[in-house]
């Protein structure tokens, strides 16, 4: 009877350790397959159990203690089986993502997305601020060549002035010159003319009569014509004489000069055909004595012509 009563303790006692070994391991698989999750922090005190297992027998107090079986004899040791080989390792299959994984993922996608926003919109305004240097730059430059394309037409009108004044600066200077030139050549005539009117007056000498009055006039006329053209050159040696015959038409045109018998210098000889044929020879008012061919004596100086 007592052996039968240690029998059911020592099966409840297993029944019970099995019992335990597997709420442990329940445990440990939940654990394992449990996500990460943050502890929640709640107010209270807290409440602490015990887990009893109501279906094991209550175990016997030490007074009533058993005493222990003699020993069994030990069976014969089996020969030992070639061990089976091991079974291969089953694949773990890998638990979904937890949801904080997946909110964490999200937050990392989103600042990703506004890093990129950022540094396209800091790309976007750098570029702006090139264009904008580059334009000012553009800008710059135009108006540094409007202003050079300013200062040179400002110095192209100052010269051109500058060009003007000198122009009639020189004109004026020309003006006066030649009135300069004109007062000698009216002086040189006035003496010239002075001296045909003496030399006339001389060779008049004794005659008698209007026409022969008219005709020296006529004569007097034709040389003061003929020496206000006339450009004695500056080498031309005193002592100088020539008869100089003009063919004329009425109203005074040369048609014709002979100065054949004019020796000397052949550029006092051409200027003297030249004071000739320059303009018509008086003609008006001495009509009663006109004469088609008329010799006039010229001499350098004109007073050697009267001696």
């Amino acid at each position: 009877m007592v052996q039968r009563r240690d029998d059911d303790t020592l099966f409840a006692f297993g029944g019970s350790v099995l019992l335990h070994a597997g709420i442990v391991a329940m445990v440990f698989v939940a654990l394992w397959l449990k996500p990460d999750v943050e502890p929640t922090d709640v107010a209270g005190p807290v409440i602490e159990a015990v887990l009893v297992d109501f279906t094991a027998p209550p175990l016997p107090s030490s007074a009533s203690k058993p005493k222990p079986a003699p020993p069994k004899p030990e069976p014969p040791k089996p020969e030992p089986q070639p061990e089976p080989p091991p079974p291969p390792p089953e694949e773990t299959p890998t638990p979904p993502p937890a949801q904080d994984q997946i909110d964490q993922e999200k937050v990392r996608l989103a600042a990703e997305a506004l890093e990129k926003a950022e540094r396209e919109q800091e790309e976007k305004r750098k570029q702006e601020q090139i264009d904008l240097d580059r334009q000012d730059e553009l800008t710059k430059m135009e108006r540094e060549r409007q202003k050079q394309l300013e200062d040179i037409k400002r110095l192209r009108e100052e010269a051109e002035a500058r060009r003007k004044r000198e122009e009639q600066k020189l004109a004026q200077m020309q003006d006066r010159q030649k009135q300069v030139d004109a007062d000698k050549q009216r002086a040189l005539e006035q003496q010239r003319l002075e001296q045909l009117a003496k030399d006339e007056a001389a060779q008049r000498a004794g005659t008698n009569g209007r026409d022969d009055s008219l005709l020296g006039q006529y004569r007097v006329a034709i040389t003061s014509t003929i020496d206000r053209n006339l450009r004695w050159p500056e080498n031309t040696q005193s002592g100088f004489r020539c008869n100089v015959t003009v063919t004329q038409i009425p109203g005074g045109e040369v048609i014709a000069v002979d100065t054949s018998t004019c020796v000397g210098d052949p550029l006092v000889i051409r200027n003297l055909e030249a004071a000739v044929q320059s303009e018509p020879l008086p003609y008006r008012g001495y009509e009663s004595v006109f004469a088609r061919k008329v010799t006039i004596p010229f001499c350098f100086p004109r007073e050697i012509c009267t001696q």
